[in-house]
């Protein structure tokens, strides 16, 4: 069985180790720096002294505070209980896997059959997946040395189908949502070859993303629901190839970028709009069947198939003559562009 300590047990570190527990994971430790807490239980387990723990035993460590206090915790572990820093990670990023679960990792073969339910990290997950199954994204992600990237396991894969055939070539790509600015790291190295091109630009609503910008990567600073804003980033960055949508999640969020920016993208682009499960969820203004980017972009097909109409209710617009391709996967919609064409056309030879 993995030993795993859980390292701050107060309101937060407690709530954490309950939702382990009720994930089915087993063999946790818990310490506190604390003394009031030192031998009182929690859930049968008992909190322990740090300075007791024998730390090098010990598979992963998971800080269970808030900011407040993580900081201090980590450099205690690193400093004083001389813990390896890739054993360390803070109870939001931490990962648990449970026995019997099938999950999906896109085309990447996890190399672990498990016993039981699972307490790791996503450094830890990255060392048990089999190498030669990963793409360049993958590897990059568990791999490479970058700035803080947060995506769906499943998602390398589909970046992988739809946007490998722009690798090498002068480039330009928008994301929405710059987060801690790995994403943006990510794709400036997976599409930069030796002699071509490659502008990667970035919208966030936080101020603080600005100092995220480096050579290659500039950033703006504004709402995705702001149309003036969106007008201006338009003026100034001129055509994109790839647009990525993975800001706020919201239906309006998503449906005013879509409506202001479609037309930003090259005649040969793709615009790609992430975690569409948000359409099913309450608190980002989701509804099975209600207002949400998931039924907006279901006009799409009617769009694309606008020529063949015989009603007035569908007419051709910018959408029908633009629209070549639209794929759906889990949470995303592949939306790629082509040359205007006026007509279909039938032969038989």
């Amino acid at each position: 069985m993995r030993k795993v300590v859980i390292y701050g047990i107060g309101k937060l570190g407690k709530s954490f180790v309950e939702h382990c527990i009720q994930q089915g994971v087993q063999g946790m430790e818990l310490a506190d720096s604390d003394s009031n807490l030192w031998g009182t239980e929690v859930y049968g387990m008992e909190i322990k002294n740090p300075n007791k723990i024998l730390w090098e035993r010990y598979e992963l460590v998971v800080i269970g505070a808030g900011t407040q206090h993580s900081g201090e915790i980590w450099d205690r572990l690193i400093n004083s209980y001389k813990v390896s820093e890739d054993k360390i990670v803070s109870y939001l990023d931490a990962v648990i896997l449970q026995k019997g679960e099938c999950y999906n990792w896109g085309n990447m073969e996890f190399g672990e059959e498990l016993e039981t339910s699972i307490l790791t990290s996503g450094k830890e997950i990255g060392r048990k997946i089999k190498a030669e199954s990963m793409n360049d994204l993958e590897k990059y992600f568990f791999c490479g040395k970058h700035k803080t990237i947060n995506k769906w396991m499943h998602y390398f894969e589909a970046y992988e189908r739809f946007f490998a055939k722009y690798r090498n070539k002068d480039l330009s790509i928008l994301e929405i949502g710059v987060f801690k600015g790995g994403s943006l790291q990510m794709w400036k190295n997976y599409f930069k070859g030796s002699c071509n091109k490659v502008m990667v630009y970035g919208i966030d609503i936080d101020p603080e993303c600005k100092q995220l910008e480096e050579d290659n990567i500039k950033i703006f600073i504004g709402s995705q629901e702001d149309r003036d804003f969106l007008h201006k980033v338009k003026k100034e960055i001129g055509k994109v190839d790839i647009l990525i949508d993975d800001g706020g999640h919201t239906m309006n969020q998503q449906i005013v970028s879509f409506e202001e920016l479609f037309d930003l993208v090259d005649e040969n682009g793709i615009y790609l709009c992430e975690d569409l499960h948000t359409s099913y969820m309450e608190r980002y203004g989701g509804e099975y069947q209600g207002d949400t980017f998931i039924e907006y972009s279901k006009n799409f097909i009617d769009y694309l198939h606008a020529q063949y109409s015989e009603t007035n209710k569908l007419q051709r617009n910018q959408y029908s003559d633009s629209i070549k391709y639209i794929t759906y996967c889990d949470s995303m919609i592949f939306i790629e562009k082509k040359k205007h064409t006026a007509r279909s056309i039938e032969m038989k030879i």
